[in-house]
């Protein structure tokens, strides 16, 4: 008797242990399996969104594409565009005409910069950074090349698409001297940061802060930092030209002091 219940005990046991290896086995399939098909579906997502154009697939950043919806269709038409400003740049107390031409690409944008009295054009884009004529760039250059370039609610909307990154830094903030019953404008902070890993390319400033109007949802200011230096682009005024919103006036200042003014005077548009 005692030997037929030790025999039963040690076939259910052997069974159990049976069972439950099968299990295991099972699950483990199951989580290779699983492993292996979000793994094919993340690589086909990366595959449909590198395969979408840019200013069709502006969703991977909410922030951005906010301020895309309300600056006009150049960002959300179904081809890429060209677009160019004439503007009147101030730097330090000499007036220049200026032209710049922004032409969208799969890796954000590249940007063509005519300022009277340079010895040739400036350009930017993501896979060569600032160049003058061709050619690495002196600082006064880049300054201005960068100021242009990056302060500019294009490249908020734009730069997602060589990997920068957004961060949400507070809501509903206003000035710091407000007053009690303060009834002016509020803003969202969002930070970006460069992702270039090449001296010679990154901006001078790696983070940028765009301020966006909780109301108009427009960039009402912008700031980075230069050598320990806090430079803010001040967005004063916007324009509305051919159903696209511009900035129409900016001022860009360091401890108060003017380093440079922007007037837009003309904008056009063009599907690439």
């Amino acid at each position: 008797m005692h030997i037929r219940s030790t025999t039963v005990l040690l076939f259910g046991v052997i069974v159990a242990v049976v069972a439950t290896g099968t299990v295991a086995l099972l699950a483990g399939d199951a989580a290779a399996f699983g492993s292996k098909n979000r793994q094919a579906t993340t690589a086909q997502a990366s595959t449909q969104i590198q395969s979408v154009p840019t200013a069709t697939h502006l969703s991977l950043q909410p922030e951005a594409l906010q301020v895309a919806r309300q600056l006009g269709s150049r960002f959300l038409a179904r081809k890429n565009t060209t677009s160019v400003v004439n503007a009147t740049l101030v730097i330090g107390s000499e007036p220049r005409a200026m032209q710049m031409r922004r032409t969208q690409a799969r890796d954000g944008e590249s940007v063509e910069i005519a300022v009277e009295g340079s010895p040739g054009p400036l350009t930017w884009n993501a896979k060569q950074g600032a160049l003058t004529s061709g050619r690495e760039r002196g600082p006064t250059e880049r300054d201005l090349i960068e100021r242009l370039v990056f302060d500019s609610p294009d490249q908020f909307v734009l730069m997602q698409f060589r990997g920068a990154s957004y961060y949400t830094v507070a809501r509903a903030v206003r000035p710091v001297d407000a007053p009690d019953g303060y009834e002016g404008p509020l803003w969202t902070i969002v930070r970006t940061d460069d992702p270039e890993q090449d001296e010679a390319k990154r901006p001078l400033s790696r983070w940028r802060l765009y301020y966006i109007n909780t109301t108009t949802y427009l960039i009402d200011r912008i700031e980075c930092e230069v050598q320990g230096q806090r430079i803010v682009a001040e967005i004063s005024s916007w324009t509305e030209q051919n159903g696209e919103k511009l900035p129409a006036q900016i001022v860009w200042t360091r401890d108060g002091q003017t380093l440079m003014q922007y007037t837009l005077r003309s904008f056009s548009q063009s599907q690439n």
